[in-house]
């Protein structure tokens, strides 16, 4: 298995992939996802979403892949007070003016916002921290353990090299927060988002490297 960094010509194959491996994810599902009447709608959004988020983050080369056998099984997307931080100028130019018309039907403003407070809360006081923005793992290949080795073998020493003192991470299913905890990580807050009538939990994870 190899760690690097993704790069542009991958984008559209790795939005897709993105999408794929949380298009039945219940942080999307049971909030903006109960502002689409269609199922079609739905999964075009997601997909627009996570290629505009994918976009900027290769081109900030915070975005990564591992590769095995030349396919690629696992994307991972990092920020950290060494890395930069992407502005409302880049969203919009890799493609964020194609969201605009969900902000007015969709209330996609505030999703965005409720997500931004959720990936904040592990992130406080925390100089030498580390974040899992996201950890996709290529649906052809999950049940073999990639999200472990992504996590084990690459992210953790990638930040361990790089000065980093922790990794920390957002998740909102108890499977996860599982997982997440054989990998040694641990739960340092647990809350409630809300968006309109729904609630979804939202659990903040860190480990030390």
């Amino acid at each position: 298995m190899h760690f690097r960094l993704a790069v542009v010509p991958e984008i559209n194959y790795l939005s897709t992939l993105v999408a794929d491996a949380f298009k039945h994810y219940a942080l999307y599902q049971q909030t903006i996802g109960q502002t689409f009447t269609k199922k079609a709608d739905y999964q075009r959004f997601i997909q627009q979403l996570h290629a505009v988020h994918v976009a900027v983050n290769v081109h900030l080369k915070k975005a990564f892949v591992v590769e095995e056998q030349q396919q690629i099984v696992s994307v991972v997307i990092l920020d950290s007070p060494q890395l930069p931080t992407a502005s409302i100028w880049q969203y919009l130019k890799y493609g964020g003016l194609k969201l605009l018309p969900y902000v007015l039907t969709h209330q996609l403003g505030r999703f965005l916002q409720m997500l931004d407070d959720a990936e904040k809360v592990p992130q406080q006081d925390q100089q030498a921290n580390w974040h899992v923005n996201l950890l996709a793992v290529n649906p052809a290949h999950q049940g073999q353990q990639i999200g472990s080795k992504t996590l084990t073998q690459f992210v953790l020493p990638y930040v361990k090299k790089h000065g980093g003192q922790q990794v920390s991470l957002i998740t909102n299913t108890a499977r996860n927060v599982a997982f997440y905890q054989r990998n040694a990580f641990q739960v340092i807050d647990e809350r409630l988002l809300a968006f309109q009538t729904t609630q979804v939990k939202s659990w903040a994870l860190v480990r030390q490297v």
